[in-house]
């Protein structure tokens, strides 16, 4: 597995909606593919210094 620090783990806690929706895209998935499926939120932390070229 390949970690990127630019990845956190999202909290979801609090947001009872997105985690609803998660639990049912994996149930989802876990019944099309027949195989246990976990889904897991990361925030995305975008450099943008690190991008520019000029």
């Amino acid at each position: 597995m390949v970690f990127n620090s630019s990845y956190t783990i999202a909290d979801l806690n609090h947001n009872e909606d997105a985690l609803a929706e998660i639990k049912q895209l994996e149930q989802r998935l876990s019944e099309q593919t027949g195989a246990a499926i976990t889904l897991i939120a990361y925030n995305y932390e975008h450099d943008i210094k690190a991008e520019r070229t000029d």
